[in-house]
């Protein structure tokens, strides 16, 4: 797909979308307008990533309903909004997730071994119990 690179685009003119994130390790904003019947982009290099590390991106589609103007006031105003960084930051470190899933698989090999293990190198089956039973009752308790 060749596409047409917009040389500029004015505030007034209907948009037909806007990105604002990461590309090739840069932030950039991608406008995209009418050129010719057909979606034209005009791209601005904001800096290196590193510089918009906290920041979300941001994906803005519309049907022309809005101008260039409207969308870059939205970009602008999430280029300096730290709220869902912050909300983030704040989930991440709440968050057991990672440490609940690990135990959960943990556990599941177990059951789906039908061992306990007991130190390094010490395994004992349980209950004599085969292993298809075991696969079994884990897929049951699992609603599988």
């Amino acid at each position: 797909m060749v596409a047409i690179i917009a040389s500029n685009v004015h505030p007034d003119e209907p948009c037909y979308g806007l990105y604002e994130g990461p590309d090739h390790g840069r932030w950039v904003q991608k406008v995209f307008v009418t050129r010719s019947d057909s979606i034209a982009r005009y791209q601005i290099d904001l800096g290196p990533e590193e510089n918009y590390a906290r920041i979300t991106p941001l994906l803005m589609p519309s049907q022309g309903d809005d101008t260039v103007a409207q969308l870059q006031a939205f970009a602008e105003k999430n280029r300096y909004d730290t709220h869902w960084a912050n909300r983030r930051d704040e989930m991440l470190s709440e968050s057991t997730l990672i440490e609940d899933h690990l135990r959960l698989l943990d556990e599941e090999t177990k059951q789906l071994f039908n061992k306990s293990v007991f130190g390094p190198a010490v395994s004992v089956q349980r209950n004599h119990i085969p292993r298809n039973s075991a696969t079994r009752a884990l897929k049951e308790q699992h609603g599988s």
